[in-house]
């Protein structure tokens, strides 16, 4: 071969190299092992060390970072994974370096130990994922890769950061099968009175909708009030002659609108506070535990400290309020309000700020622990008096919600007071006795 075919022979293997880079990662190091991210999912790299601390958050959430007006999570990496490389300088002073994600529903920033290059390759040079790699678990890498002579291990970003992607465990002090949570696929009492096959494909269809939608999942916890909502909502969609199947999120939106119990978002009033003075018991034990999951901002666990405190002033209380909503977790423990919006049964509970606005006062403060947590996640609890969950099971997938009743079952006292949504049932099969006062349904551990 001469040299010019040589010359053209080689032109053409360039060629098809560079034609065949078709993944581009941007690589870094965590504790002196090398690691890479799709560039898809990254935004940006930036330096920094200005972050706002977080209280009660998990050891790995850094705080929160101004990232030119959206305020976002930080989370630490080399932490998340048990990376730390201890040779690296952790004074305050020292900039993190940062790897912004662009993610499916939210941007977080990741702090790393060095962010090296961005690397292209051919897709088909990817090698699934394998225990042996780093340290990591391997449901979180979702490829192994060789590149000028270093090996890469490819994070799933999506999966890390996605908090319905959890493990639940095997084992289950429930006596409920995983199928009587399942999503509304076979009949129900209302279905087997449909007067043909099409609804029970509405049905079907709606509780996959709501799903994509809405993030709210039908069980055996919510089967009754959807199939009761879809009776006035067929009927309402033919008379404005639309389709009784979802067209987008708006109507998603549109059916599951009167769901959510009294009072979300804000603090309990007159009424419903009447109800819970009743549902507690007289007299209280002296060290009251609780737990409020999914306590957005903190008002539905202020209102509920309040009462505690108010009906038994000598008792010891405690709450511990959970929500992975990085965002509503770290304001509430300083939560400011505007006092002719507060209902006058707090006002003696109250304190004013140099601001002019009101806070709860330190007795009410110091009896909650706020924390940023997942409740999916495994965790020791003490034993509890009261439950607080309401709303939050629907938002669950069928298995993580008999993961959460589980963990209540294991750690609720007997007699314990469970309150799930006001369109939310638990079955008797699950250990609780069904209580009502005035109408409204609580449940006990029997």
């Amino acid at each position: 071969m001469d040299n010019m075919t040589m010359n053209q022979q080689r032109e053409t293997d360039e060629k098809s190299s560079v034609a065949n880079v078709d993944f581009r990662m941007v690589t870094f190091t965590l504790a002196g092992r090398d690691y890479a991210i799709d560039i898809m999912k990254v935004k940006e790299i930036s330096k920094d060390n200005k972050f706002t601390y977080v209280p009660n958050a998990a050891p790995f959430v850094v705080g929160v970072y101004n990232l030119r007006g959206d305020i976002i999570s930080v989370i630490d990496l080399r932490i998340f994974f048990n990376q730390l490389n201890m040779g690296l300088d952790k004074s305050s002073s020292n900039q993190e370096n940062m790897i912004i994600l662009r993610l499916e529903d939210h941007t977080i920033a990741v702090i790393v130990d060095t962010i090296d290059k961005v690397v292209g390759i051919p897709s088909e040079s990817i090698q699934p994922p394998h225990p042996l790699f780093g340290d990591i678990n391997v449901k979180y890498i979702s490829g192994i890769v060789e590149s000028d002579k270093k090996l890469y291990v490819i994070l799933d970003v999506e999966k890390i950061f996605n908090s319905d992607d959890t493990e639940v465990p095997e084992q289950s002090s429930i006596p409920v099968q995983i199928e009587d949570f399942a999503v509304v696929t076979q009949p129900g009492p209302m279905q087997a009175e449909a007067e043909s096959n099409d609804d029970q494909l509405n049905v079907q269809f709606i509780a996959e909708s709501l799903a994509t939608f809405q993030k709210m999942y039908v069980s055996a916890v919510n089967r009754e009030w959807v199939e009761e909502r879809y009776k006035t909502w067929i009927q309402a969609r033919k008379t404005a002659g639309k389709d009784v199947q979802f067209a987008d999120e708006q109507d998603a939106l549109s059916f599951v609108e009167g769901f959510n119990s009294p009072y979300s978002g804000s603090l309990w009033n007159e009424d419903y506070i009447q109800i819970l003075e009743k549902i507690l018991p007289d007299p209280m034990n002296r060290t009251f535990y609780a737990l409020d999951a999914g306590c957005g901002s903190g008002y539905e666990t202020y209102s509920l400290a309040s009462i505690i405190k108010k009906k038994s002033p000598q008792t010891l209380l405690k709450i511990l309020a959970y929500d992975n909503d990085l965002m509503a977790i770290s304001t509430a423990p300083s939560l400011m309000l505007e006092k002719f919006q507060v209902p006058e049964y707090y006002h003696d509970l109250l304190t004013e700020s140099v601001s002019g606005r009101w806070q709860f006062e330190e007795a009410i403060k110091n009896s909650i622990i706020f924390e940023y947590h997942d409740i999916m996640h495994h965790t020791n609890l003490p034993a509890l008096d009261m439950v607080v969950i309401r709303d939050l099971l629907s938002l669950l997938r069928p298995e993580a919600q008999l993961h959460v009743l589980n963990l209540i079952v294991d750690n609720l006292k007997p007699g314990g007071i469970i309150i799930v949504g006001k369109n939310e049932e638990l079955d008797e099969n699950l250990g609780f006795t069904e209580k009502v006062i005035d109408g409204f349904i609580y449940y006990q551990k029997k």
